[in-house]
């Protein structure tokens, strides 16, 4: 399906020689899924704190060498610097955790540990003194401002051009790099010898019937003859409540059907994207780690009308529909043994790789 949405936006570049990189918070290196082959960049060198994600990384990219653990800790630190030097690197990329910043979380602390990461990655470009960095994050990384007082996002940008970079910053949607669904990132671009832009959005969007309309419809529990089509179980009251709730609305305004515990006793959800079925005709929404959950952000597949009244597909997104609406290929290499809850985190953490195809592409133009 991808194929040809690579080529528009890879063009009529040509790779002459290879270009190393470091990548940071590098998680199962979703998001750098389309680079060497189409680009010629190639992750040398990476770290990651959890070592289920970096076996995964691992395991995609054979020839990277993942150091686990904490970007913290000196030696680990230390350590990166040496094989950045060492592997001929002349990039960075940095994806910092999330959780502090990010509105889907209600617990956010964006002065907590992971608040301030982007303090070593800055520490690391400076150590490194690379070409060009590339730092993404959600968009609230630009605006939030800490309890010192800095604007994460300003204070970033003001740091790289101290050192000496041309810093351009936004944020852009996934949706319009041929990605089908509405995922926004905040992306500051920093490159030494030239002004490095931001991808101009193309105009085609891909909806969430385009992208998933053709797989067989399933129920809760239900496994299809495609790999990764197998849908998760919910509670049955909770299916009777969905089989009852149209695509693109929400339970919470069902005249009669409305959300319910797994014993079927009323659930006290007050956010009215649970229980809610996503849009057919619409790219699909931001995929968060909790895309299992119908209490989750708009978690349920959208549905048919049926003879009976009732609606198909009263379930959350299968795996292989978690592949297609993050922009990856069916034949994309899940590890073996991966739990489901790994690959939905993964999912709902990651950056959407054609969108990171886009960026990349500008810096070779």
């Amino acid at each position: 399906m991808y194929n040809d949405y690579v080529k528009k936006i890879v063009g009529d570049f040509k790779c002459e020689k290879p270009t190393y990189y470091t990548s940071l918070f590098q998680s199962c290196g979703i998001g750098e899924y389309y680079l060497k082959e189409n680009l010629g960049l190639i992750a040398a060198v990476s770290n990651e704190l959890l070592p289920k994600r970096a076996k995964w990384a691992q395991e995609i990219y054979p020839d990277c060498e993942v150091v686990v653990g904490d970007i913290w800790n000196k030696d680990i630190f230390e350590k990166l610097v040496q094989l950045h030097k060492e592997k001929g690197c002349t990039g960075v990329m940095a994806s910092p955790a999330c959780q502090s910043y990010t509105l889907s979380n209600s617990k956010r602390n964006p002065s907590d540990k992971r608040g301030h990461l982007f303090e070593p990655t800055l520490e690391f470009v400076h150590r490194t003194d690379p070409d060009w960095v590339m730092i993404e994050n959600v968009p609230q990384m630009l605006t939030v401002k800490l309890n010192d007082g800095r604007v994460v996002g300003k204070f970033i940008a003001e740091q790289l051009e101290k050192m000496g970079y041309i810093v351009r910053y936004g944020v852009q949607n996934a949706a319009n790099f041929f990605t089908p669904q509405n995922r926004r990132r905040a992306v500051i671009l920093a490159y030494k010898h030239k002004v490095w832009d931001l991808p101009k959005p193309f105009d085609e969007v891909i909806t969430l019937r385009d992208a998933i309309g053709d797989l067989p419809s399933l129920r809760c529990g239900q496994k299809s003859h495609l790999k990764y089509h197998v849908a998760p179980m919910w509670a049955l009251p909770q299916i009777t409540v969905m089989q009852h709730t149209p695509s693109g609305c929400s339970a919470h305004d069902n005249p009669v059907w409305k959300p319910v515990n797994v014993d079927g006793s009323p659930s006290k959800a007050k956010f009215h994207s649970s229980f809610q079925r996503k849009a057919w005709y619409e790219p699909c929404n931001t995929i968060l780690c909790d895309s299992k959950s119908v209490s989750g952000f708009r978690t349920c597949h959208p549905g048919r009308l049926l003879p009976n009244g009732l609606y198909s597909d009263a379930r959350p997104l299968t795996v292989l529909e978690l592949l297609r609406v993050t922009g990856l290929p069916d034949t994309y290499p899940i590890p073996e043994g991966a739990s489901d809850k790994l690959i939905r985190d993964a999912m709902g953490e990651c950056f959407a790789p054609l969108h990171v195809l886009a960026i990349m592409r500008g810096l070779f133009d």
